[in-house]
């Protein structure tokens, strides 16, 4: 491989995609007249493309989505019903528990917002908005 082949490279595969402007597209086509390494390059990711597109279109087989669907149904985890009873319960417990440690869910819910825009605006490190959140916990302890 020549110095010229490791300025292409970058470019050779971009062209493969197809995704290059024209003047790209025909640079890059004058270095593969001329470049019997990369034109083997060229062949070797063609050979594979075409090797993994034939081998997406095998058809699956008879009845192969119903034994799917049955599979999955089967191992399911946990059914909706009991997500929700186990999230209800969850919320229940926390609440009882804030109550009981005199938490004062006006100023959580004041501080939700600030939560959510630093969690998900990523305004802060999440080692300093942990260290917020301690700060709050333990005001409430």
């Amino acid at each position: 491989m020549t110095d010229e082949c490791r300025k292409f490279l970058h470019q050779l595969h971009d062209w493969f995609e197809g995704c290059v402007d024209e003047e790209t597209k025909l640079l890059v086509q004058w270095h593969l007249r001329n470049c019997t390494h990369c034109q083997r390059l060229v062949a070797e990711w063609k050979t594979i493309a075409d090797e993994i597109c034939a081998s997406l279109s095998i058809p699956a087989s008879e009845g192969f989505d119903e034994k799917l669907r049955r599979r999955l149904i089967r191992h399911q985890l946990v059914s909706l019903r009991e997500l929700t009873v186990s999230w209800a319960l969850t919320s229940g417990g926390v609440t009882i528990a804030a109550l009981w440690l005199g938490v004062s869910f006006t100023e959580i819910f004041r501080s939700i917002p600030q939560w959510v825009l630093s969690f998900v605006g990523w305004s802060i490190l999440p080692f300093q908005w942990l260290q917020q959140f301690w700060e709050i916990v333990s005001r409430w302890a």
